[in-house]
């Protein structure tokens, strides 16, 4: 509620005398752009004790964080980001109305952040067509919040119908790596959202889920494996068999990335799954992938040729020493030696010791990187559509589609397609680097769409 003018009146004399000339209150949103081309958003505000809070993202990106030993006075802003190794100090600068400064990652950068408008910050959201029109329109399909058990989890999720009296032939979408939800919200995509939109407009049904620890669901997502992962699609599988909305014996699975690692492991233990659809699925040992993945990333962001080639050295030394050592806290320390004699060489930017090790021995890349694809793609023998996008640089298609037609070799009734210009997301795109996903409007091709619908329907008919 407002408050009467005298308040008013009393509140601006109160910051009158707090705050010298040329001064300004960080508090609010501030709006820039990194070196004229990123844009970026700094969201502030004060905890009743008196601390600051502040969040940082880059719409664009699709990346939101928290900041830390952020510090303001009446001319000065500072900050700090450790996951990106970045920093940001600025004065204010009253003729301009802004905070003038430079943002370093890497290499300095100048920012001049200004207050912005709700409205001009949802300006810089990219579109998402596709996901607009799922919200803005009736839909002609059923959905249902459902929950289902799963070894130390409950998950929650949802539940697409075809309208009519069914049963319908049903999948089971199983996410990429990630702290993900049903709808996969990855870089302002939300892509299981419109994959599961698609399939149920096409008389399939569908059942997303949010992964254990995340969203609605119950259990510890900080110690999962891609092995409980798998126990969580499986118990999916699971629970549409109890459905009397669902023809038990078309049931089948589509996994995008880590979804498509998981999906040929339950389809092998489980004869009864009809079909599998691999959406960028790994088919090859994680820590091979791993090496590739990061030397590619590494080239997308225009490191030299030569330090690209040291670092590969690097990673592949240091994912085999983690693989090799049973003992974890070993492992760190291994680890630890590796990067920092890597920072003092000049491989690697300082700072970035502590945080990889963190990171490249928690539970899942540990799990992650002795796991082989082959075996569970030799062992399965249904139906499976394998895609790659051309452009993939989180799991190169050379990379993985030679593995995966090796392992497949005995199967005659799998499909294996590159398709061409489509990235890691399935996109169109012009380089597949990580960075393009968020600039992208679409979420999915239409072209992936309609080859895996059409696919799904040539089993399930």
């Amino acid at each position: 509620m407002m408050k009467k003018m005298v308040g008013g009146l009393l509140a601006m004399a109160a910051i009158g005398t707090a705050l010298p000339a040329c001064a300004e209150d960080a508090q609010g949103q501030w709006s820039g752009a990194i070196g004229g081309e990123l844009a970026v958003v700094l969201n502030v505000s004060k905890a009743d004790n008196g601390s600051w809070q502040a969040t940082f993202a880059s719409p664009s990106q699709g990346f939101s964080t928290t900041v830390e030993q952020f510090a303001s006075d009446a001319t000065h802003l500072s900050f700090s980001i450790a996951r990106l190794n970045a920093s940001y100090k600025a004065t204010w600068d009253e003729q301009a109305r802004a905070w003038a400064g430079s943002w370093t990652q890497g290499r300095a950068a100048p920012l001049n952040l200004k207050r912005a408008s709700a409205a001009s910050v949802a300006s810089l959201q990219p579109r998402r067509p596709q996901e607009e029109s799922i919200v803005a329109t009736a839909l002609p399909y059923d959905s249902r919040e459902v929950r289902f058990a799963s070894a130390g989890a409950t998950l929650a999720g949802s539940l697409t119908l075809p309208k009519g009296a069914g049963p319908w032939p049903a999948v089971v979408l199983v996410h990429g790596s990630g702290p993900n939800t049903r709808d996969q919200d990855v870089f302002g995509h939300k892509v299981l959202l419109v994959l599961a939109d698609y399939l149920t407009r096409q008389g399939i049904a569908v059942l997303r889920y949010d992964k254990r620890g995340v969203g609605e669901s119950r259990g510890d997502y900080a110690s999962a494996t891609t092995l409980d992962f798998a126990d969580d699609a499986q118990a999916a599988v699971a629970f549409l068999r109890t459905r009397p909305e669902i023809e038990t014996r078309r049931i089948g699975m589509v996994g995008h990335s880590e979804g498509g690692l998981i999906a040929p492991m339950v389809a092998a233990r489980d004869p009864q799954v009809g079909f599998v659809v691999m959406m960028a699925g790994p088919g090859v040992r994680g820590e091979l992938l791993m090496v590739e993945q990061m030397a590619l990333s590494a080239e997308a962001a225009g490191i030299a040729a030569d330090r690209v080639a040291g670092q590969r050295k690097l990673y592949q030394a240091l994912f085999a020493a983690i693989v090799a050592e049973p003992d974890v806290e070993q492992a760190r320390r291994k680890a630890t030696a590796m990067l920092q004699r890597a920072e003092d060489d000049g491989v690697m930017p300082h700072g970035v010791a502590a945080p990889m090790v963190k990171q490249f021995t928690n539970p899942w890349f540990r799990t992650f990187f002795k796991l082989e694809p082959g075996p569970a793609l030799r062992a399965m023998d249904q139906p499976v559509l394998v895609l790659n996008g051309e452009l993939d640089r989180q799991v190169p298609p050379k990379l993985d589609l030679d593995a995966i037609r090796t392992a497949l070799a005995s199967n005659p009734r799998a499909v294996i397609r590159e398709l061409p210009k489509l990235n890691h997301l399935f996109q169109t795109a012009t380089t597949g680097a990580a960075s393009e996903y968020a600039q992208i409007e679409e979420t999915l091709a239409p072209s992936a769409l309609a080859l895996t619908g059409d696919w799904i329907r040539s089993q399930v008919q």
